[in-house]
């Protein structure tokens, strides 16, 4: 049985997230419609995959993707600028790049495709951030259910905003402790 969040500290989120990497594959669905990687640079593979939405984890900080390569190919982009550091504050990325994704699927029924550096930190807790938030999954749900597709890795300072996150969730009432 999984702890709650409150029973976890950081630290052994971390090392169990160390413990079960799964390193094979590049580009792996998690969820259905949902896509990890790494940088999204071939047009041809976006069309063949029928991705309509690119969240970019890592905008201006190395992921030089914006909006203006993807002109013309009918996909929608949204770019977020976080270092992958463990003081950089991805926390307020959480509420408006879930509403982006929720939407995608939801709404336009798209595929998305959301990229960072390595596809293993900056990506991964977003993605988490928008399963815990819409899908009303705990912390230890939302990446256990990515570990299994993904190997990812978010780095210490994200895993404990994303605890941060699960609380405030329970706080709310919009998820059972």
């Amino acid at each position: 049985m999984l702890e709650t969040a409150e029973q976890l500290m950081v630290e052994d989120l971390y090392n169990r997230l160390l413990d079960s990497l799964d390193r094979s594959g590049l580009c792996s669905s998690v969820r259905g419609r949902f896509f990890l990687r790494s940088v999204a640079v071939n047009k041809a593979r976006l069309k063949r995959m029928g991705i309509t939405h690119i969240l970019n984890a890592a905008h201006g900080t190395g992921v030089y993707t914006g909006e203006s390569f993807y002109a013309g190919m009918n996909i929608q982009y949204m770019g977020i600028e976080v270092d992958d550091f463990t003081d950089a504050d991805i926390s307020a990325h959480f509420r408006p790049t879930a509403e982006f994704l929720d939407e995608a699927l939801l709404t336009h029924k798209g595929k998305v495709l959301v990229v960072s550096m390595m596809g293993a930190s900056r990506s991964a807790v977003l993605v988490a951030s928008y399963l815990m938030i819409f899908q009303h999954m705990t912390i230890m749900e939302a990446l256990t259910s990515m570990r299994k597709k993904r190997a990812i890795n978010p780095n210490e300072g994200f895993l404990k905003q994303l605890r941060e996150l699960n609380e405030n969730l329970m706080e709310d009432g919009q998820r059972k402790p």
